[in-house]
């Protein structure tokens, strides 16, 4: 009985031992709180005859220094003609950021992101005005280079898909449009827990 018992708890240790080495996807990617950063965009959207400029920020929480979860915004800085010329138009757009930059400790780095959310409309033709709920996607890639520990300096392109668009003579393909965009990171990353 007894080498038996000691058999077994030599089992016991050595399968613990191969367990500790095994490696598996989730073991790997520590998702630390890592930082705090918020940035200022400038956004260039190319329409049909024309670049509309957009306005906008985001802030978001890094965890293992990659990866980013947010909140961003963005709007037309001047309203833009109908196509039937009577009249002009607006949108803004607002919701979750997911961005995700391999390699941060690098001076330039790539960045990826995606901002997903509801937005708006607004429609003026000088004698009515109204509002237009829209969905927008918008993701993005481009790269990011470290000026300083606390300001990032990020160029991106990307493509802002707009759906349920329903007022002024405009469809979804009038206002999806691809852009170039510019972003003033400023904030922190310590690299690891704080807490």
């Amino acid at each position: 009985m007894k080498k038996i018992l000691i058999l077994a708890l030599g089992l016991i240790l050595t399968s613990g031992a191969y367990a500790q080495r095994e490696e598996t996807l989730f073991n790997q990617t520590r998702l630390d709180l890592t930082g705090f950063w918020f940035s200022d965009s400038h956004n260039f959207t190319f329409l049909e005859d024309d670049t509309e400029y957009f306005t906008g920020g985001n802030f978001a929480f890094e965890f293992g220094r990659s990866l980013m979860v947010g909140w961003a915004w963005q709007r037309m800085k001047d309203s833009y003609p109908l196509a039937n010329e009577n009249g002009v138009y607006d949108l803004r757009h607002r919701g979750l950021l997911i961005g995700y930059a391999p390699s941060t400790t690098k001076v330039i780095h790539p960045y990826l992101s995606a901002v997903v959310g509801g937005g708006r409309i607004d429609f003026d033709d000088n004698s009515t005005f109204s509002r237009d709920r829209v969905f927008v996607l918008q993701p993005a890639v481009g790269l990011e280079v470290n000026v300083f520990r606390w300001f990032r300096l990020g160029a991106e392109g990307g493509y802002r898909l707009v759906s349920d668009v329903n007022g002024g003579g405009l469809q979804n393909s009038d206002v999806s449009k691809p852009f170039a965009q510019l972003q003033l990171r400023f904030g922190y990353s310590w690299g690891s827990t704080w807490w």
